[in-house]
C-alpha cells in the first residue's frame, strides 16, 4: 500500500483514504482541500523521516512524517 511517506516526489497520485484517529487533523486537512479522490503530488520530503510538503489544489501543505503515513493513496494516470 502506498501511503505519502513512501510516495515518488512529482508522482501524480489520488488520495484513496485518510486512516487517521486524530480528529482534529482529519478535520483540518479536508478543510484545506485534502479530501479522498482528490489529486496530490509529493513537492519535497524531509532528511531523517522529516515532514512532507503535500500540493493539494495549487496550494503546498507540510504534514509530519507519522501523519503521513495515515493518508494512503493510489497512482493517478491523466
Amino acid at each position: 500500500m502506498i501511503h505519502v511517506a513512501n510516495a515518488e516526489v512529482g508522482m501524480p497520485y489520488r488520495i484513496k483514504s485518510l486512516t487517521t484517529n486524530n480528529m482534529q487533523l482529519k478535520h483540518r486537512l479536508r478543510a484545506l482541500g485534502c479530501v479522498e479522490g482528490c489529486e496530490v503530488s509529493i513537492h519535497q520530503k524531509g532528511l531523517f523521516k522529516g515532514p512532507c510538503t503535500l500540493n493539494v489544489n495549487g496550494q503546498q501543505i507540510c504534514i509530519r512524517n507519522c501523519d503521513a503515513c495515515d493518508i494512503r493513496l493510489e497512482h493517478y494516470y491523466e
